[in-house]
C-alpha cells in the first residue's frame, strides 16, 4: 500500500453545464493563483470576491501557516464547510450554490483548500445591510420576515443536534427584495455536539446573534424573535432561564 506525499482533491458543480465556471475554476492550482476583490483576509483564510459571465463567485482560500499551522493536524475546514452548507440544503435552508471545494494534504496533514459559492442576487449579509441600508431595518414587514426565516433555520438546526458554530450577522444573507429569502454561509466551525455540550453551544449560537441584535433591535423585536425560535406564545421558566444565559456572554 502506498502512501500519498501529495494529495489534492478538487470537486468542480459538473450538474451545471457553464463553460466558463469549468474554465475559471477548472483545477486546484489555478484557484490559488487568481486574482480578485478581497472580501476578508487574514493569514489563515481570505475570501476574494470573482465576477465572470455576469455573475459573482465567493473563493474562500485556507492555508495552514503561521500561528495556525497547527490547524494542519485538523479535518479540512473547506471540506467541513462543504459538509455543513448540504446539511443545511438538506434541511431546507437556503445556501448559494456550491461551485467548487477541494483541499491539499502534505504527508496526510492539510495544507491548503478551497471553497467556491456562486453570489446570491440582491443579497448582503446582515451586519452590512445593517450598516448601508439601515433604513430596511424600519421596514416592519421586510425585517419580520427576515428574523421568522432567521428563527425557523436556526430551531431546525438545533433540533437536530447541531450548532453553527459562527452564527454571526456577517454570516447570514437577506436580499432586499420586498419579500426577503435568508441564507446561511460561511460555516466551517459548526457540527453536531454530545447532548451534555449541545445545551452550551446552542446558547453561544444564540448569543452570537443577539450580540448586534441588542444595538440595532428592540426589546420587544428580540423577544418576538426568540418567541418564534421556541415556537411558542409566552415565556416559559425555563426559557427565561435560556434568555439569561444568552444575556450573560451576549454582550
Amino acid at each position: 500500500m502506498k502512501f500519498a506525499v501529495n494529495t489534492i482533491q478538487w470537486n468542480l458543480d459538473h450538474e451545471v453545464d457553464d463553460t466558463t465556471e469549468m474554465e475559471l475554476f477548472s483545477s486546484f492550482d489555478r484557484v490559488f493563483e487568481m486574482d480578485g476583490e478581497i472580501v476578508s483576509g487574514g493569514q489563515f483564510c481570505e475570501t476574494i470576491r470573482v465576477v465572470a459571465g455576469g455573475r459573482d463567485y465567493y473563493v474562500k482560500r485556507y492555508r495552514a501557516q503561521g500561528k495556525h499551522r497547527w490547524k494542519a493536524l485538523g479535518r479540512s475546514r473547506p471540506i467541513t464547510e462543504y459538509r455543513n452548507l448540504t446539511y443545511f440544503s438538506r434541511m431546507d435552508i437556503p445556501v448559494p450554490r456550491i461551485v467548487g471545494y477541494g483541499s491539499q494534504s502534505m504527508l496526510g496533514l492539510f495544507r491548503r483548500g478551497a471553497i467556491i459559492t456562486e453570489g446570491v442576487p440582491q443579497a448582503t449579509d446582515l451586519q452590512t445591510l445593517i450598516r448601508t441600508q439601515s433604513a430596511l431595518f424600519h421596514n416592519r414587514p421586510w425585517l419580520l420576515q427576515v428574523l421568522r426565516s432567521l428563527a425557523d433555520y436556526v430551531r431546525r438546526i438545533h433540533e437536530d443536534g447541531f450548532t453553527h458554530g459562527d452564527l454571526k450577522w456577517r454570516n447570514i444573507l437577506a436580499t432586499t427584495t420586498e419579500t426577503p429569502r435568508v441564507f446561511f454561509i460561511d460555516c466551517p466551525s459548526g457540527s453536531r455536539k454530545l447532548p451534555l455540550r449541545h445545551r452550551h453551544f446552542l446558547v453561544k449560537d444564540l448569543a452570537s446573534l443577539d450580540r448586534l441584535a441588542a444595538q440595532h433591535l428592540s426589546r420587544t423585536t428580540r423577544l418576538r424573535f426568540y418567541l418564534w425560535y421556541r415556537n411558542q406564545t409566552h415565556l416559559t421558566n425555563k426559557d427565561k432561564e435560556l434568555i439569561a444565559k444568552v444575556l450573560s456572554i451576549g454582550g
